[in-house]
């Protein structure tokens, strides 16, 4: 898997198909595969994981808050670490790979058999290893898929393939616990889907390296291998703006659905309507971005999700008609979240010309999503905790009407920060 690069040109790692080769829907596939149990492992870990061990086991959710601060932090700095390890031995990259599969399938089946009397430290180190081993895939995945194809449109339909199978594997993610809760328990449901994540991981491996096995990676040689970071920092920034107004309320919509609609034998359905939703929102977004380009196409798409989160502010005790309206317009927009920011990246590290340092950029994407859901965590519960909010409990007008204002209010402002400073830097050319 060398990636040895000839002086002044753009060269290939592998054999494969010519630079100006149409993409195959077989090699979209085979590459894009992996996302699926990628993302059906990380659903359990950003949502069902935090609920499970408050509302079924107890732990206060001031204490889940920090143990998820300081995790995801822990994890976050992991990411740019695996990144430049990637870069530096990107032989290695297969190894890394088969580590991460390892510790996401060991990690997320542990987390769901708490063993001990301490199910707080058994939480904080079972989500460790899962959590490392869903970055050491992720980075690679994305480094690799960015570096694939350099035409706008290849990196826009490369992207949506891959989010589309990762779509796919959250739509999974949610129905399957769903659906197995009331027959066997939440519990068992969770383990059961810790071992259809290992089959799926063990399935979709082998195909993605022999997609590497004949795939051309376009390269060009720079001046220095390390990302152009101030020429990234707007892209970033508006990342985090974005990333968290999802984190919140990816934190919260559980308890949403539970404790203020009442409607917590609707969760599935409610999810899956979201997550069906954001399936023609990835593909639309990755024709759209295609022909109109991709920064335009994502400002478009955060205006809707920002209308969608101001009808959000209504909702009260009940309201699961309306919110499962918000979930599909939300939906939609979140597809175009998975797809456009990293057809962005790809397109501006092209454009400064680090494609060796690419592991580093998409690990600071990683850190970003990781540092994001760190902060919802840690701002967010204790908040809640502190207005006496209590998971699965009778909880007060006050308490639920903080509820609703970090799941809606908050991301609405966030994206609206985020339209502005996007809209600011492309008029300048930035981004």
């Amino acid at each position: 898997m060398a990636e040895a690069l000839a002086p002044g040109a753009p060269v290939a790692a592998g054999g494969g198909r010519a630079r100006g080769a149409a993409l195959s829907r077989g090699d979209l596939a085979a590459h894009g595969a992996l996302a699926l149990p990628l993302a059906f492992g990380g659903l359990p870990l950003y949502i069902h994981a935090p609920d499970f061990y408050a509302a079924q086991l107890g732990v206060p959710l001031a204490a889940l808050g920090v143990t998820l601060f300081w995790l995801r932090l822990l994890d976050a700095a992991l990411d740019p670490l695996a990144g430049w390890a990637g870069d530096r031995w990107p032989a290695a990259r297969g190894v890394l790979l088969t580590g991460g599969a390892v510790l996401l399938a060991a990690g997320v089946a542990a987390l769901f058999a708490p063993a001990g009397p301490a199910p707080l430290v058994w939480f904080a180190l079972a989500m460790a290893v899962a959590t490392v081993g869903h970055s050491l895939i992720s980075v690679t995945l994305m480094t690799l898929g960015g570096l694939w194809r350099r035409d706008p449109a290849d990196k826009a339909r490369i992207s949506a393939v891959r989010e589309g199978f990762g779509l796919a594997g959250l739509i999974a993610a949610v129905v399957l616990p769903a659906f197995l809760a009331p027959l066997i328990g939440r519990q068992a449901g969770l383990l059961v889907t810790a071992l259809l994540l290992a089959v799926a991981l063990a399935v979709t491996l082998p195909l993605f390296r022999r997609w590497r096995q004949g795939a051309r990676l376009e390269l060009r040689p720079a001046a220095e291998a390390a990302p152009d970071w101030p020429a990234l920092a707007p892209f970033y920034a508006i990342a985090a703006l974005v990333l968290l107004s999802a984190a919140l309320p990816a934190t919260l919509i559980l308890m949403l659905i539970r404790d203020l609609l009442g409607a917590e034998g609707l969760t599935g359905a409610l999810l899956l309507c979201y997550f069906l939703a954001a399936l023609p929102g990835a593909a639309l977004a990755g024709r759209l971005a295609g022909r109109f380009g991709a920064v335009p196409v994502w400002g478009a798409s955060l205006a809707l999700s920002v209308a969608g989160f101001a009808f959000a502010l209504t909702l009260g005790h009940g309201d699961v008609a309306a919110f499962a309206l918000i979930c599909v317009a939300t939906g939609f927009c979140f597809g175009a979240d998975l797809v456009l920011p990293p057809a962005i990246l790809s397109a501006r590290i092209e454009a400064t010309a680090t494609e060796r340092a690419a592991g580093r950029a998409y690990a600071a994407l990683g850190f970003l999503t990781k540092a994001a859901l760190a902060l919802a965590g840690a701002i967010a519960l204790p908040l809640l905790q502190g207005a006496g909010f209590q998971p699965g409990a009778d909880n007060d007008g006050a308490a639920l009407r903080l509820l609703l204002l970090l799941y809606a209010g908050a991301p609405l402002l966030l994206r609206a920060a985020a339209i502005a400073v996007l809209a600011w830097f492309w008029r300048r050319g930035a981004i």
